[in-house]
Protein backbone atom coordinates (compact mmCIF):
# COMPACT_ATOMS: atom_id res chain seq x y z
CA UNK A 1 0.00 0.00 0.00
CA UNK A 2 1.18 3.44 -0.76
CA UNK A 3 0.28 6.96 0.15
CA UNK A 4 -3.07 7.09 -1.94
CA UNK A 5 -4.62 4.58 0.26
CA UNK A 6 -8.38 6.05 1.51
CA UNK A 7 -7.93 6.07 5.41
CA UNK A 8 -4.75 8.76 4.83
CA UNK A 9 -6.85 10.51 2.11
CA UNK A 10 -9.57 11.68 4.35
CA UNK A 11 -12.07 9.46 2.06
CA UNK A 12 -10.87 11.96 -1.02
CA UNK A 13 -12.72 10.96 -4.49
CA UNK A 14 -11.19 8.54 -6.35
CA UNK A 15 -9.44 8.99 -9.75
CA UNK A 16 -9.69 7.33 -13.36
CA UNK A 17 -6.99 4.91 -14.12
CA UNK A 18 -6.29 7.25 -16.93
CA UNK A 19 -6.52 10.33 -14.61
CA UNK A 20 -4.00 8.57 -12.73
CA UNK A 21 -1.57 7.78 -15.42
CA UNK A 22 -1.29 11.31 -16.78
CA UNK A 23 -1.17 12.54 -13.21
CA UNK A 24 2.02 10.22 -12.81
CA UNK A 25 3.77 11.62 -15.62
CA UNK A 26 3.07 15.12 -15.06
CA UNK A 27 4.55 14.25 -11.15
CA UNK A 28 7.39 12.78 -12.74
CA UNK A 29 8.05 15.41 -15.25
CA UNK A 30 8.39 17.33 -12.25
CA UNK A 31 5.70 20.11 -12.21
CA UNK A 32 6.39 21.13 -8.84
CA UNK A 33 5.70 24.13 -7.24
CA UNK A 34 1.46 23.38 -7.64
CA UNK A 35 -0.49 26.48 -8.01
CA UNK A 36 0.14 28.26 -5.14
CA UNK A 37 -2.79 30.91 -5.47
CA UNK A 38 -5.08 27.86 -5.84
CA UNK A 39 -4.36 26.33 -2.89
CA UNK A 40 -4.84 29.81 -1.01
CA UNK A 41 -7.92 29.36 -2.50
CA UNK A 42 -9.02 26.01 -1.25
CA UNK A 43 -7.36 26.78 2.26
CA UNK A 44 -9.19 29.74 2.17
CA UNK A 45 -12.79 28.13 1.94
CA UNK A 46 -12.20 25.70 4.82
CA UNK A 47 -12.36 28.33 6.90
CA UNK A 48 -8.83 26.88 8.70
CA UNK A 49 -6.24 29.25 9.88
CA UNK A 50 -3.11 28.38 8.23
CA UNK A 51 -0.81 29.13 11.59
CA UNK A 52 -2.85 26.70 13.83
CA UNK A 53 -2.95 23.97 11.31
CA UNK A 54 -4.13 20.70 12.98
CA UNK A 55 -3.04 17.15 12.15
CA UNK A 56 -6.81 16.41 10.42
CA UNK A 57 -6.94 20.07 9.47
CA UNK A 58 -3.62 19.60 7.55
CA UNK A 59 -5.29 16.33 6.16
CA UNK A 60 -8.30 17.60 5.14
CA UNK A 61 -6.64 20.73 3.37
CA UNK A 62 -4.51 18.02 1.82
CA UNK A 63 -7.19 15.97 0.48
CA UNK A 64 -9.46 18.84 -0.77
CA UNK A 65 -6.32 19.92 -2.93
CA UNK A 66 -5.68 16.53 -4.66
CA UNK A 67 -9.01 16.44 -5.64
CA UNK A 68 -9.81 19.67 -6.64
CA UNK A 69 -6.54 20.37 -8.36
CA UNK A 70 -5.77 16.83 -9.82
CA UNK A 71 -2.58 16.36 -8.21
CA UNK A 72 -1.24 13.72 -5.64
CA UNK A 73 0.67 13.92 -2.32
CA UNK A 74 3.36 11.85 -0.54
CA UNK A 75 1.83 11.83 2.93
CA UNK A 76 3.40 12.21 5.44
CA UNK A 77 0.74 13.64 8.07
CA UNK A 78 -1.30 11.14 9.76
CA UNK A 79 1.02 8.80 12.13
CA UNK A 80 -1.10 6.12 10.77
CA UNK A 81 -0.15 2.08 10.55
CA UNK A 82 -0.12 1.10 7.36
CA UNK A 83 1.11 -3.07 7.35
CA UNK A 84 -1.35 -6.14 7.19
CA UNK A 85 -2.50 -7.29 10.28
CA UNK A 86 -1.88 -10.70 11.07
CA UNK A 87 -4.93 -13.03 10.29
CA UNK A 88 -4.64 -14.72 13.41
CA UNK A 89 -7.03 -11.66 14.67
CA UNK A 90 -10.02 -12.20 12.52
CA UNK A 91 -9.86 -16.03 12.84
CA UNK A 92 -10.24 -15.45 16.63
CA UNK A 93 -13.01 -13.11 16.14
CA UNK A 94 -14.33 -15.10 13.64
CA UNK A 95 -14.31 -18.06 15.83
CA UNK A 96 -15.77 -16.20 18.54
CA UNK A 97 -18.99 -15.12 16.77
CA UNK A 98 -19.32 -18.84 15.37
CA UNK A 99 -18.63 -20.63 18.56
CA UNK A 100 -20.26 -18.12 20.99
CA UNK A 101 -22.10 -15.77 19.34
CA UNK A 102 -19.99 -13.22 20.46
CA UNK A 103 -21.68 -10.33 18.59
CA UNK A 104 -24.99 -10.69 19.96
CA UNK A 105 -23.68 -10.04 23.90
CA UNK A 106 -22.60 -7.32 25.50
CA UNK A 107 -18.60 -8.02 26.21
CA UNK A 108 -17.93 -7.40 29.99
CA UNK A 109 -16.45 -4.02 30.31
CA UNK A 110 -13.34 -5.13 32.33
CA UNK A 111 -13.11 -6.82 29.70
CA UNK A 112 -13.09 -10.85 28.63
CA UNK A 113 -11.22 -12.93 30.95
CA UNK A 114 -9.32 -14.48 28.01
CA UNK A 115 -8.24 -10.84 26.96
CA UNK A 116 -7.11 -10.13 30.69
CA UNK A 117 -4.64 -13.15 30.68
CA UNK A 118 -3.54 -13.28 27.37
CA UNK A 119 -2.31 -9.05 28.41
CA UNK A 120 -1.16 -10.38 31.53
CA UNK A 121 1.38 -13.21 30.11
CA UNK A 122 2.26 -10.23 27.38
CA UNK A 123 3.46 -7.96 30.21
CA UNK A 124 5.21 -10.30 31.76
CA UNK A 125 6.82 -12.10 28.72
CA UNK A 126 7.91 -8.86 27.35
CA UNK A 127 7.97 -6.40 30.04
CA UNK A 128 9.75 -8.72 32.88
CA UNK A 129 6.46 -6.97 34.82
CA UNK A 130 4.24 -9.64 37.16
CA UNK A 131 0.47 -8.17 37.08
CA UNK A 132 -2.76 -10.15 37.61
CA UNK A 133 -5.17 -10.53 34.91
CA UNK A 134 -7.30 -8.22 37.02
CA UNK A 135 -5.39 -5.17 36.45
CA UNK A 136 -5.01 -5.61 32.53
CA UNK A 137 -8.06 -3.60 31.45
CA UNK A 138 -9.15 -3.32 27.39
CA UNK A 139 -9.60 0.25 26.18
CA UNK A 140 -11.14 1.84 23.05
CA UNK A 141 -7.82 2.48 22.11
CA UNK A 142 -4.73 3.70 23.89
CA UNK A 143 -6.13 6.87 23.86
CA UNK A 144 -9.02 6.17 25.77
CA UNK A 145 -7.02 4.56 28.48
CA UNK A 146 -5.27 7.75 28.97
CA UNK A 147 -8.42 9.66 28.75
CA UNK A 148 -9.43 7.66 31.92
CA UNK A 149 -5.66 7.53 33.53
CA UNK A 150 -5.80 11.49 33.25
CA UNK A 151 -8.98 11.96 35.33
CA UNK A 152 -7.94 9.34 37.94
CA UNK A 153 -4.22 11.81 37.77
CA UNK A 154 -6.14 14.31 38.27
CA UNK A 155 -8.39 13.77 40.74
CA UNK A 156 -6.92 11.34 43.00
CA UNK A 157 -5.51 13.89 45.54
CA UNK A 158 -6.75 17.91 46.17
CA UNK A 159 -4.98 20.58 44.32
CA UNK A 160 -3.48 18.14 42.07
CA UNK A 161 -4.99 18.77 39.39
CA UNK A 162 -2.07 19.52 36.70
CA UNK A 163 -0.60 16.98 33.58
CA UNK A 164 2.68 16.89 33.14
CA UNK A 165 3.94 16.22 29.54
CA UNK A 166 7.57 15.03 28.46
CA UNK A 167 6.94 17.05 24.85
CA UNK A 168 6.68 16.92 22.19
CA UNK A 169 3.48 15.05 23.01
CA UNK A 170 0.46 13.84 20.81
CA UNK A 171 -1.97 16.46 20.56
CA UNK A 172 -4.90 15.29 21.51
CA UNK A 173 -3.69 14.35 24.84
CA UNK A 174 -3.65 17.42 25.91
CA UNK A 175 -7.50 17.94 24.78
CA UNK A 176 -8.49 15.30 27.01
CA UNK A 177 -6.17 17.42 29.99
CA UNK A 178 -8.55 20.41 29.32
CA UNK A 179 -11.91 18.46 28.67
CA UNK A 180 -11.41 17.35 32.17
CA UNK A 181 -10.81 20.66 33.55
CA UNK A 182 -7.09 19.86 34.32
CA UNK A 183 -4.48 22.03 33.40
CA UNK A 184 -1.80 20.60 31.16
CA UNK A 185 2.65 21.80 31.58
CA UNK A 186 5.59 20.72 30.44
CA UNK A 187 9.12 19.68 30.02
CA UNK A 188 10.70 20.08 26.74
CA UNK A 189 13.24 16.90 25.93
CA UNK A 190 15.17 19.33 23.44
CA UNK A 191 16.51 20.87 26.29
CA UNK A 192 16.47 18.83 28.84
CA UNK A 193 17.92 15.18 29.18
CA UNK A 194 19.36 13.11 31.93
CA UNK A 195 20.14 14.66 35.71
CA UNK A 196 18.63 17.83 33.52
CA UNK A 197 15.32 16.49 32.67
CA UNK A 198 14.64 15.07 36.24
CA UNK A 199 16.47 18.37 37.60
CA UNK A 200 13.06 20.17 35.97
CA UNK A 201 10.77 17.45 36.64
CA UNK A 202 11.37 17.51 40.17
CA UNK A 203 10.98 21.13 39.99
CA UNK A 204 7.69 20.99 38.35
CA UNK A 205 6.60 18.50 41.24
CA UNK A 206 8.07 20.68 43.97
CA UNK A 207 5.41 22.94 43.23
CA UNK A 208 2.59 20.08 44.35
CA UNK A 209 0.23 20.84 41.60
CA UNK A 210 1.20 17.51 39.60
CA UNK A 211 -1.20 15.12 40.11
CA UNK A 212 0.23 12.73 36.94
CA UNK A 213 3.40 12.31 34.75
CA UNK A 214 2.38 11.76 30.41
CA UNK A 215 4.52 10.70 28.30
CA UNK A 216 5.64 8.03 25.48
CA UNK A 217 9.00 6.38 24.39
CA UNK A 218 9.52 6.27 21.97
CA UNK A 219 8.41 9.99 21.11
CA UNK A 220 5.81 10.97 19.26
CA UNK A 221 6.93 12.95 17.43
CA UNK A 222 10.86 13.08 18.16
CA UNK A 223 11.40 9.26 18.37
CA UNK A 224 14.01 9.84 21.53
CA UNK A 225 13.74 6.91 23.70
CA UNK A 226 14.10 7.10 27.19
CA UNK A 227 17.02 5.66 28.94
CA UNK A 228 16.80 3.20 31.77
CA UNK A 229 18.74 5.76 33.60
CA UNK A 230 15.80 8.33 32.89
CA UNK A 231 13.09 6.13 33.79
CA UNK A 232 14.37 4.98 37.01
CA UNK A 233 14.92 9.02 38.56
CA UNK A 234 11.32 9.19 37.07
CA UNK A 235 9.72 7.01 38.92
CA UNK A 236 11.49 7.31 42.20
CA UNK A 237 10.26 11.35 41.65
CA UNK A 238 6.62 9.94 41.25
CA UNK A 239 7.18 7.50 43.76
CA UNK A 240 9.01 10.70 46.28
CA UNK A 241 5.82 12.90 45.38
CA UNK A 242 2.69 10.77 44.89
CA UNK A 243 2.39 11.47 41.43
CA UNK A 244 0.76 8.75 39.15
CA UNK A 245 2.79 8.03 35.51
CA UNK A 246 1.08 7.27 32.52
CA UNK A 247 3.23 5.31 30.30
CA UNK A 248 2.33 5.66 26.76
CA UNK A 249 3.63 2.74 25.20
CA UNK A 250 2.13 3.53 21.04
CA UNK A 251 5.08 1.99 19.71
CA UNK A 252 5.72 -1.12 22.10
CA UNK A 253 9.41 -2.35 20.64
CA UNK A 254 9.87 0.23 18.29
CA UNK A 255 13.19 1.12 19.18
CA UNK A 256 14.50 -0.85 16.26
CA UNK A 257 18.26 -0.49 17.73
CA UNK A 258 17.04 -3.85 20.43
CA UNK A 259 14.81 -6.70 19.73
CA UNK A 260 12.14 -6.82 22.36
CA UNK A 261 10.36 -9.44 20.08
CA UNK A 262 10.95 -12.83 21.94
CA UNK A 263 9.03 -13.79 25.32
CA UNK A 264 10.45 -14.23 28.45
CA UNK A 265 13.93 -13.01 26.66
CA UNK A 266 15.88 -10.23 27.52
CA UNK A 267 16.28 -7.53 26.35
CA UNK A 268 12.95 -6.58 28.00
CA UNK A 269 10.77 -3.35 26.90
CA UNK A 270 12.10 -0.19 29.62
CA UNK A 271 9.41 1.00 31.29
CA UNK A 272 8.93 3.29 34.99
CA UNK A 273 7.34 0.36 36.60
CA UNK A 274 10.86 -1.23 37.76
CA UNK A 275 11.05 1.74 39.84
CA UNK A 276 7.07 2.61 41.04
CA UNK A 277 4.65 0.83 42.76
CA UNK A 278 2.40 3.31 41.26
CA UNK A 279 1.76 3.21 37.71
CA UNK A 280 -0.89 3.07 34.59
CA UNK A 281 0.47 1.64 30.82
CA UNK A 282 -1.06 2.53 28.25
CA UNK A 283 -0.62 -0.69 25.14
CA UNK A 284 -1.88 0.02 22.21
CA UNK A 285 -2.29 -2.45 19.26
CA UNK A 286 -2.31 -0.05 16.78
CA UNK A 287 0.95 0.38 15.60
CA UNK A 288 2.99 -3.40 16.90
CA UNK A 289 -0.10 -5.17 15.72
CA UNK A 290 -1.47 -2.87 12.94
CA UNK A 291 -4.89 -3.40 14.45
CA UNK A 292 -6.14 0.21 14.58
CA UNK A 293 -9.00 -0.49 13.17
CA UNK A 294 -10.34 -2.60 15.79
CA UNK A 295 -9.90 0.34 18.85
CA UNK A 296 -8.24 -1.64 21.22
CA UNK A 297 -5.78 -0.94 23.74
CA UNK A 298 -4.87 -2.41 27.30
CA UNK A 299 -4.57 -0.36 30.31
CA UNK A 300 -1.86 -1.87 32.78
CA UNK A 301 -2.57 -0.54 35.86
CA UNK A 302 -0.10 -1.27 38.80
CA UNK A 303 -1.67 -3.91 41.65
CA UNK A 304 -0.94 -1.56 44.28
CA UNK A 305 -2.37 1.49 42.67
CA UNK A 306 -5.14 -0.59 42.12
CA UNK A 307 -5.76 -1.80 45.85
CA UNK A 308 -5.09 1.93 46.56
CA UNK A 309 -7.57 4.20 47.92
CA UNK A 310 -7.89 8.16 47.71
CA UNK A 311 -10.36 10.15 48.46
CA UNK A 312 -10.68 13.27 45.69
CA UNK A 313 -12.27 10.17 43.96
CA UNK A 314 -15.27 9.78 45.44
CA UNK A 315 -17.20 12.99 43.83
CA UNK A 316 -16.09 12.22 40.48
CA UNK A 317 -16.33 8.44 40.12
CA UNK A 318 -18.80 7.39 42.80
CA UNK A 319 -15.83 5.68 45.15
CA UNK A 320 -12.57 5.95 46.73
CA UNK A 321 -10.74 2.25 45.48
CA UNK A 322 -8.74 3.68 42.39
CA UNK A 323 -9.56 0.20 40.46
CA UNK A 324 -13.03 0.76 41.04
CA UNK A 325 -13.05 4.54 39.65
CA UNK A 326 -11.01 3.72 36.74
CA UNK A 327 -13.59 0.33 35.25
CA UNK A 328 -16.76 1.18 36.57
CA UNK A 329 -16.27 5.22 37.08
CA UNK A 330 -14.33 5.72 34.01
CA UNK A 331 -14.84 3.13 31.12
CA UNK A 332 -17.90 1.76 32.19
CA UNK A 333 -19.64 5.51 31.75
CA UNK A 334 -17.44 6.31 28.98
CA UNK A 335 -17.56 3.43 26.17
CA UNK A 336 -19.72 0.47 28.31
CA UNK A 337 -16.61 -1.58 26.91
CA UNK A 338 -14.63 -2.68 23.99
CA UNK A 339 -16.62 -4.87 21.66
CA UNK A 340 -16.45 -8.73 21.55
CA UNK A 341 -14.93 -8.81 18.24
CA UNK A 342 -12.11 -6.60 18.92
CA UNK A 343 -11.67 -8.35 22.26
CA UNK A 344 -11.31 -11.63 20.65
CA UNK A 345 -9.10 -10.90 17.87
CA UNK A 346 -6.60 -9.18 20.46
CA UNK A 347 -6.73 -12.37 22.56
CA UNK A 348 -5.50 -13.85 19.60
CA UNK A 349 -2.64 -11.50 18.72
CA UNK A 350 -1.16 -11.98 22.22
CA UNK A 351 -1.68 -15.76 22.19
CA UNK A 352 0.52 -16.04 19.26
CA UNK A 353 3.09 -13.17 20.25
CA UNK A 354 3.15 -14.89 23.75
CA UNK A 355 3.84 -18.75 22.48
CA UNK A 356 6.66 -17.09 19.69
CA UNK A 357 4.34 -17.06 16.95
CA UNK A 358 3.71 -14.22 15.92
CA UNK A 359 7.19 -11.87 15.93
CA UNK A 360 5.61 -8.42 15.80
CA UNK A 361 8.53 -7.01 16.44
CA UNK A 362 10.30 -8.17 13.09
CA UNK A 363 7.00 -7.14 11.26
CA UNK A 364 7.10 -3.38 11.86
CA UNK A 365 10.74 -3.45 11.39
CA UNK A 366 9.53 -1.95 8.39
CA UNK A 367 8.81 1.18 9.17
CA UNK A 368 12.54 1.53 10.59
CA UNK A 369 13.87 0.72 6.72
CA UNK A 370 11.41 3.51 5.66
CA UNK A 371 12.53 5.91 7.69
CA UNK A 372 16.37 5.37 6.68
CA UNK A 373 15.14 5.79 3.08
CA UNK A 374 13.11 8.81 3.80
CA UNK A 375 15.99 10.51 5.99
CA UNK A 376 18.50 9.87 3.49
CA UNK A 377 16.94 11.81 0.56
CA UNK A 378 16.04 14.56 3.15
CA UNK A 379 19.32 15.27 4.44
CA UNK A 380 20.68 14.95 1.01
CA UNK A 381 18.90 17.87 0.00
CA UNK A 382 19.67 20.01 2.51
CA UNK A 383 16.90 19.18 5.28
CA UNK A 384 18.21 18.69 8.85
CA UNK A 385 16.93 16.79 11.69
CA UNK A 386 15.35 19.00 14.72
CA UNK A 387 15.75 16.16 17.23
CA UNK A 388 19.01 14.62 16.31
CA UNK A 389 20.33 12.49 18.67
CA UNK A 390 19.60 10.43 21.71
CA UNK A 391 21.46 11.31 24.77
CA UNK A 392 24.35 11.44 22.99
CA UNK A 393 23.38 8.64 20.48
CA UNK A 394 22.46 8.39 16.92
CA UNK A 395 18.54 8.91 17.03
CA UNK A 396 16.81 5.21 16.03
CA UNK A 397 15.30 4.79 12.28
CA UNK A 398 11.38 4.64 13.41
CA UNK A 399 8.05 6.06 12.67
CA UNK A 400 8.53 9.51 12.78
CA UNK A 401 11.56 11.57 12.27
CA UNK A 402 11.95 15.50 12.67
CA UNK A 403 12.77 18.31 10.03
CA UNK A 404 13.78 21.95 9.19
CA UNK A 405 14.87 23.85 6.05
CA UNK A 406 17.43 26.76 6.99
CA UNK A 407 15.51 29.89 6.96
CA UNK A 408 11.89 28.97 7.53
CA UNK A 409 9.23 28.99 10.60
CA UNK A 410 7.77 25.84 10.76
CA UNK A 411 4.54 26.95 9.48
CA UNK A 412 5.90 28.76 6.34
CA UNK A 413 8.09 24.91 5.39
CA UNK A 414 4.36 23.09 6.07
CA UNK A 415 2.68 25.95 4.05
CA UNK A 416 5.41 25.86 1.44
CA UNK A 417 6.11 21.65 1.48
CA UNK A 418 2.38 21.43 0.11
CA UNK A 419 3.11 23.61 -2.40
CA UNK A 420 5.72 20.95 -3.39
CA UNK A 421 3.47 17.97 -2.96
CA UNK A 422 4.17 16.47 0.39
CA UNK A 423 2.33 17.05 3.34
CA UNK A 424 3.45 17.03 7.23
CA UNK A 425 2.52 18.62 10.37
CA UNK A 426 4.32 21.24 12.53
CA UNK A 427 6.18 20.36 16.06
CA UNK A 428 4.22 23.30 17.09
CA UNK A 429 1.22 21.46 17.08
CA UNK A 430 2.77 18.87 18.94
CA UNK A 431 3.48 21.63 22.19
CA UNK A 432 7.48 21.46 21.07
CA UNK A 433 9.12 24.60 21.81
CA UNK A 434 10.83 24.04 18.15
CA UNK A 435 9.01 26.25 15.84
CA UNK A 436 11.36 25.50 13.08
CA UNK A 437 10.57 21.89 12.49
CA UNK A 438 8.13 19.55 10.89
CA UNK A 439 7.16 16.01 11.55
CA UNK A 440 7.04 13.21 9.16
CA UNK A 441 5.49 10.00 9.31
CA UNK A 442 7.21 7.48 7.30
CA UNK A 443 4.24 4.73 7.46
CA UNK A 444 2.54 5.35 3.87
CA UNK A 445 5.80 6.19 1.88
CA UNK A 446 6.03 3.09 0.15
CA UNK A 447 9.41 2.14 -2.13
CA UNK A 448 7.86 3.09 -5.46
CA UNK A 449 7.36 6.84 -3.81
CA UNK A 450 11.19 7.51 -2.95
CA UNK A 451 11.84 8.40 -6.51
CA UNK A 452 8.83 10.89 -6.40
CA UNK A 453 10.13 12.13 -2.71
CA UNK A 454 13.85 13.04 -4.20
CA UNK A 455 12.69 14.51 -7.23
CA UNK A 456 10.65 17.06 -5.18
CA UNK A 457 12.90 17.59 -2.39
CA UNK A 458 15.56 18.25 -4.83
CA UNK A 459 12.89 20.82 -6.98
CA UNK A 460 12.79 22.38 -3.57
CA UNK A 461 16.19 22.70 -2.70
CA UNK A 462 16.85 24.07 -6.09
CA UNK A 463 14.23 26.85 -5.45
CA UNK A 464 15.36 27.63 -2.06
CA UNK A 465 18.80 27.92 -2.49
CA UNK A 466 20.67 28.36 1.44
CA UNK A 467 24.27 29.23 2.14
CA UNK A 468 23.88 26.04 4.55
CA UNK A 469 22.84 23.54 1.24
Amino acid sequence: MTSGSDPQRGGSAAMSDASRAGQEERMQAGEVPFDRQKIDAILESTGFDRDTLSIRETNRLVSLVEQEMGVRFVRMEFGIPNLPCDPVAYEFAHRADTERNASAQYAPFDGIPELKEEAARFVKGFMNLDVTPQCCVPTVGAMHGGFVAQAVAGHRLPGRQTILYLEPSFPVSKRQTRFHGLAPDGVELYDCRGEKLLAEVERKMESGRIGGLLYSSPNNPSWVVLKPEELRGLGELCQRYDVLPIEDLAYFGMDFREDYGRPGEPPFQPTIARYTDRYIILISSSKMFSFAGARIGIAVIAPQLWKSEAAGLQDRFGTTNVGHAFVHGGLYCSTAGVPQASQWGLVGLLKSANEGRLDFVQTVREYGRRAHALREIFLRHGFELVYDNDLGEPLADGFYFTIRYPGFHGRELLMEMICYGISTITLETTGSNRTEGLRVCVSFVGDDELPLVDARLRKFRDDHPSSDT
